[in-house]
């Protein structure tokens, strides 16, 4: 496995800032979940010592928008002494122990649709990184 120390910024495709390292060096390993497989495609492809900046359109990086992860749920599915509303972040899991996230995006009376597809799902992104260490082992 390959693990890098970085700096890295993650942008909208309005300039919004979505994640950052900030001053603090990003330690991680090539498909260990820390980050999103499409960001890992860019650390990869970049050089060590280098800034550089990625600009991945929504088709490479979280994906288009799928009407179908959109559910519309009851009131009654959620826990009654839940504030439900826009914006709210929201787990579910499934019968057989899967969790899943969604986003309250709608609210009509006791009808609410939650989006289950990725918060950055149909933008187009930035990805800045500088990679100050790669370290490859070569055990495996």
């Amino acid at each position: 496995m390959v693990k890098y120390k970085l700096f890295y910024k993650l942008t909208h495709a309005n300039g919004a800032l979505v994640d950052e390292s900030g001053d603090t060096l990003f330690e991680f390993e090539i498909g260990d979940g820390q980050l999103d497989p499409c960001l890992e495609s860019c650390v990869k492809e970049a050089e060590v010592g280098k800034l550089q900046t990625f600009l991945l359109g929504s088709d490479e990086a979280f994906g288009q928008i799928h009407e179908e992860a959109i559910q519309m749920m009851n009131r009654s599915e959620f826990p009654a002494d839940m504030h439900v509303k826009i914006d709210t972040a929201v787990e579910f899991e499934t019968p057989t122990g899967e969790v899943f996230v969604g986003c309250i995006d709608k609210i009509d009376g006791d009808n609410i649709a939650v989006n289950f597809n990725h918060p950055l799902a149909g933008c187009d992104v930035s990805f800045q990184v500088e990679i100050l260490e790669k370290h490859e082992n070569s055990s495996q």
